[in-house]
């Protein structure tokens, strides 16, 4: 992105793009399948093809992996067994009801799945070592999703992964594609593919988005502090990425001098390592959403990852920082970077979101838990370039210290209301911003600036958050609060948005000086105004800050991303002290 970009520039960009994957000859997908490519192949096949195309690009295809280069060993069967496996449960899932299920009728898709798993069969029983470990990167892959999801137990974790592979390969794929069928989620995807919701639904983690895309998922979170937790669960895996990283980017004599030399420069070195981690992850699940995004034309498919949250307060830092892996990415990805870059829903982060979305780089507001802060931003982003952004709502974590106020002024049902903070903010953010002018609304695009849930959470069996929100323009949701979701089936109300808090929660809530300070706006003269109101001007930016939502939890990333860096800096270390090489100097 050499210079600043207005929509209409960026779209014909990703529609070049596409058209590039329409007209792909058979030649360049079999190239982009042998070089690692299997997500892309995958994409022109699902996404990308009319019925006859799909059929000569699936019998090239078929030919390719069950010739002779793949028996002489000249390429990589992992490649290969990973294809299929991922195909075959697009094909059975949600990513087919987007476009190839209409296209080719169940009874053809079907056939295409069936001789996709006799490949594997065949593939797993000609070569028994390599589908030895193609199994175990199953089971281990699978044992960490579980515990992401919140399974604990590690015997039942591990007896849950037995069960889901039963007898092998095939029962594997028909008991995840059973998982899929099930998924209240996915219903609900359903439902806005078909045009009676109006909501998108995101991966709240830096791993196993293809999950969430397989029950409609359209959008990841991905920043250090979600890679700290997932690194927390699979620490192996994680070790291996961080040491290639490190490897990569710093010799050994290059990492011996950081370690010995001043505290400043290591700093810096650390710093590198967490934004080329980040962006390696990112990049992974932004080629996973680009089929979609360029499905969209940009309206969806998107990644949303943090920069260093240290830099919160400084918006030069943060842009520099921004446009630096948005340019990374643009060069690896070749095309318009799938990306929106999150900045704290504080006055620096009102002035980043300026400066990057008058370049057409999409941002995520963070930090926002008020309408004193969505609606400036909201007005902000409907005038810049960027084709999408997103203003992050974190629910849970407004609701836990409006709780913790109300429990400390022993104010009854204090407990139970505090879970309806988030929804009722949310509710009234989005008429603000939604509504027409002549109704008291800002009239804002709802495709151009759209209002995120984030940060949901479980009360017993409700989860508010996404139950009472269904029509908000995108709910992103974690792992195990997805798993508790599709615990069972429930209701979908597509127009829960609408509905009405009930009066005696909103009573009670009126008495947490934090709620008040969330939920009021000028136009509610002195009902609920707070005893400090708080604006997003330079002269509150302290206030802001201290604000408990926002300090809480700016406080807990920049811990964990402390602590991210102190993993990094032991993985530097134990590379200097042990035989591992470097790479670059």
């Amino acid at each position: 992105m050499s210079k600043e970009e207005n929509p209409m520039e960026l779209k014909e960009r990703i529609q070049e793009e596409k058209k590039r994957w329409e007209k792909a000859n058979l030649e360049a997908l079999w190239e982009s399948l042998v070089q690692g490519r299997e997500e892309a192949v995958r994409g022109a096949l699902l996404y990308f093809s009319k019925a006859e195309t799909f059929e000569k690009r699936f019998d090239f295809l078929e030919r390719k992996y069950s010739g002779k280069a793949l028996k002489s060993g000249e390429l990589d069967l992992s490649i290969i067994l990973r294809f299929l496996l991922n195909l075959a449960l697009d094909l059975q899932s949600f990513p087919a009801e987007r476009k190839v299920l209409p296209l080719l009728g169940e009874e053809r898709v079907q056939s295409y799945t069936q001789r996709i798993l006799q490949s594997l069969r065949t593939l797993m029983e000609t070569f028994p070592e390599e589908a030895a470990v193609f199994t175990e990167e199953i089971k281990k892959t699978t044992h960490s999703r579980l515990k992401a999801e919140g399974i604990t137990d590690e015997g039942e974790v591990k007896r849950m992964v037995d069960a889901l592979w039963g007898k092998g390969i095939e029962e594997y794929i028909d008991n995840l594609v059973h998982e899929y069928g099930k998924s209240n989620l996915r219903l609900a995807a359903r439902a806005a593919l078909e045009g009676t919701l109006h909501t998108e639904m995101g991966n709240d983690y830096a791993e196993f988005l293809d999950s969430m895309i397989r029950i409609g998922g359209t959008f990841v979170t991905t920043n250090p502090v979600l890679i700290k937790l997932a690194w927390d669960i699979d620490p192996a895996y994680w070790n291996m990425q961080v040491d290639h990283v490190i490897r990569s980017t710093f010799s050994k004599k290059k990492l011996a001098s950081l370690l010995e030399g001043p505290e400043e420069t290591l700093a810096e070195g650390i710093e590198r390592i967490n934004a080329l981690i980040t962006t390696s992850v990112v990049e992974r699940n932004c080629r996973l959403l680009r089929p979609i995004f360029l499905l969209s034309e940009g309206k969806q498919g998107y990644v949303s990852l943090q920069v260093n949250p240290k830099a919160h307060s400084d918006s030069d830092k943060m842009v520099k920082e921004a446009v630096f892996i948005y340019k990374e990415l643009e060069k690896r990805l070749g095309g318009v970077p799938n990306v929106v870059i999150k900045v704290p829903s504080t006055q620096a982060g009102l002035e980043a979101a300026k400066k990057l979305t008058s370049r057409g780089i999409g941002v995520t507001v963070t930090l926002t838990f008020s309408l004193f802060q969505s609606i400036p931003f909201a007005q902000v982003l409907q005038k810049g370039d960027a084709l999408v952004s997103y203003i992050a709502i974190m629910n849970g974590r407004l609701a836990f210290p409006v709780r913790d106020e109300l429990k400390a002024k022993g104010i009854e049902g204090g407990v139970e209301a505090a879970r309806w903070a988030g929804v009722e903010v949310a509710r009234k953010a989005a008429y603000r911003l939604y509504a027409p002018r002549e109704k008291g609304g800002l009239g804002v695009d709802p495709d151009k600036v759209k209002i995120m849930i984030a940060s949901l959470r479980i009360y017993e069996d409700w989860i508010p958050d996404i139950s009472e929100l269904w029509g908000i323009p995108l709910i992103t949701i974690f792992p195990n609060v997805r798993r508790a979701y599709d615990a069972h089936p429930r209701p979908l109300v597509p127009d829960a948005l609408q509905g009405k808090t009930p009066d005696k929660d909103v009573e009670i809530l009126l008495k947490s000086e934090i709620f008040r300070q969330a939920w009021w706006v000028p136009e509610n003269g002195s009902m609920g105004k707070p005893e400090r109101v708080l604006t997003l001007d330079k002269q509150d930016a302290e206030a802001v800050a201290a604000w408990k939502p926002v300090h809480d939890t700016l406080t807990q990333f920049i811990g964990m991303y402390q602590d991210m860096s102190q993993m990094v800096r032991d993985r530097m270390r134990g590379l200097v002290e042990g035989s591992a090489e470097g790479g670059r100097g």
